[in-house]
């Protein structure tokens, strides 16, 4: 009777394990309110005991909880590499690298994402090596290494639509969009392009964790762009969403800077004071002393501007102590970069003293070819991996679109059409896919129109059906039923709100402005 009762207990928490894992893409947080009601003392096998540490480690990654305690992933690291199951050890090593990321270890959590990467690949996993490079980036970009972290998140964003991960695609467009916004002003229009594309995608998912990060990279570019009503819009869904201790912080800092660039000095007070409140977090504290330091100039309070400024300091000072374990990833780049730039000195100047034998107006000639040619040499070899990288994507992006099941149904409809009249049209699910594929194959035209220029939802779907090449007397009958002479004069009407040139067709005007915001 105990036998059978203890099996019977087992086979349920083996039904609780399987359905947190059956709920983690698309519901995270049931599936760890479902492992948190599960007492770890009552799995009574290691197969058991590792598959809920590498679930309860997964869920609380994917709920955007910060862990600093790797003992619970190793159980399920060590009993995975154990036995030899690579499927297992790929996602085991994968979230042993995310805690490492977590809690400061940068170099280990590299190690731990290409031993996962190797895993991955001998175990054919396809999902997460688009999650790996995203991490992997994640920790260049706050090394400040921005052109590395670039690459890497292009290469993130590529796999991601190739393997149709929405939420990893958001994450690579919105720190793209970060790195961007870095560059100077001459890049924020690119920026805010990436952002957007970024938020379309986030808003149709319920979860605010997929939201949050671009909500809060949105209102970081609207306070630098000085568009501050968006600023403060983003920064209040921003903080709002926020669940964690960490992201909470950060969100007290960006809710302070958009009042404080609105001159709402009273409420940026209370929310930079709010941050606190908070343990740790130097980087972000000197930054709010920073902004404190500002309020307090502004109504001319010179003791308050001192002691912010010293406290300022005293947060940098440990912000720079905990990062100076962290220098070592930098230092590497920066020596290798160092040592092919003593070799290209000494290479320049070994030139140098052998054409010295010539004349002044020979050397001065056979330098400037040199320079030139070796600068077209190097940006040829620069540009090469990036092409590449733009033609497989573009090939992928085109697949994924014309392959995709709403397109097929869309051209069917068009077909029948041709020669009898049919009901079926696209639901209201299938015209969101529809606009979401045609903003991501066409360089986020929808997002710029829609931004730019406030199109209403007919207004898109005219312009999604143009793309689609969808003949101009059949685009009517998936739009209200409208006559060809209404689609028409809608389109000279959207023409007309988009400011293109008099004369031109709608479906030339659209391509000629995609080739425009190719990044």
């Amino acid at each position: 009777m105990f036998l059978l009762s203890s099996c019977t207990i087992r086979q349920d928490y083996n039904q609780q394990l399987l359905k947190a894992d059956s709920l983690m893409q698309l519901h995270p947080d049931s599936a760890l309110n479902i492992l948190k009601s599960i007492s770890p003392e009552k799995l009574s096998t290691r197969a058991d005991n590792a598959y809920y540490a590498l679930l309860l480690t997964q869920a609380q990654d994917k709920n955007v909880v910060v862990q600093k305690d790797d003992s619970l992933i190793r159980i399920a690291v060590h009993y995975y590499d154990s036995i030899g199951d690579t499927k297992m050890q790929a996602k085991a090593h994968y979230y042993w690298g995310c805690v490492r990321r977590d809690k400061g270890e940068h170099l280990k959590a590299i190690d731990e994402y290409h031993i996962s990467h190797s895993f991955a690949k001998m175990a054919k996993n396809i999902e997460l090596p688009a999650l790996i490079y995203s991490n992997v980036a994640y920790l260049y970009y706050v090394q400040e290494l921005n052109e590395e972290a670039d690459s890497i998140y292009q290469l993130a964003e590529l796999l991601a639509i190739q393997q149709k991960d929405t939420i990893s695609l958001i994450y690579a467009l919105s720190q793209q969009g970060m790195i961007n916004l870095e560059r100077g002003k001459h890049y924020y229009s690119r920026a805010e392009l990436q952002m957007q594309q970024a938020l379309l995608l986030a808003e149709h998912f319920s979860d605010t964790t997929v939201k949050t990060p671009v909500y809060e990279s949105l209102s970081t570019l609207y306070c630098e762009m000085g568009e501050i009503e968006k600023a403060l819009q983003y920064a209040k869904l921003n903080y709002y969403s926020q669940r964690d201790t960490l992201h909470r912080c950060r969100a007290f800092l960006l809710l302070g800077d958009a009042y404080l660039k609105n001159e709402q000095y009273d409420s940026a007070e209370v929310y930079l004071q709010s941050v606190f409140t908070e343990d740790r977090y130097y980087d972000t504290k000197a930054d709010a002393c920073m902004r404190l330091a500002e309020i307090a100039e502004i109504h001319g309070k010179t003791e308050i501007i001192a002691k912010m400024q010293q406290k300022q300091i005293a947060y940098m000072d440990s912000a720079q102590q905990k990062l100076q374990t962290h220098a070592i990833l930098k230092n590497i780049v920066s020596q290798e970069k160092s040592n092919n730039d003593k070799i290209r000195k000494q290479y320049l100047y070994s030139i140098i003293v052998l054409v010295t034998f010539f004349s002044i107006a020979g050397c001065a000639i056979a330098m400037n070819y040199i320079r030139r040619n070796k600068k077209l040499k190097i940006a040829e070899e620069q540009q090469k991996p990036k092409l590449k990288v733009e033609i497989r994507k573009h090939s992928i992006i085109e697949e994924e679109y014309q392959s995709s099941a709403v397109y097929i149904k869309l051209k069917d409809i068009a077909r029948t059409l041709i020669k009898v009249e049919t009901k079926e049209n696209l639901n209201e699910e299938e015209w969101q896919h529809l606009i979401v594929l045609t903003n991501i194959k066409w360089n986020g035209i929808i997002t710029h129109l829609n931004t730019k220029y406030n199109l209403s939802g007919e207004e898109i779907q005219i312009c999604c059906l143009y793309l689609a090449e969808i003949p101009v007397k059949h685009i009517g009958h998936f739009i209200k039923g409208y006559a060809r002479s209404t689609v028409q004069l809608k389109a000279k009407n959207l023409l007309q709100k988009i400011k293109a040139p008099k004369g031109k067709l709608l479906k030339d005007v659209l391509l000629s402005l995609s080739q425009e915001l190719k990044v």
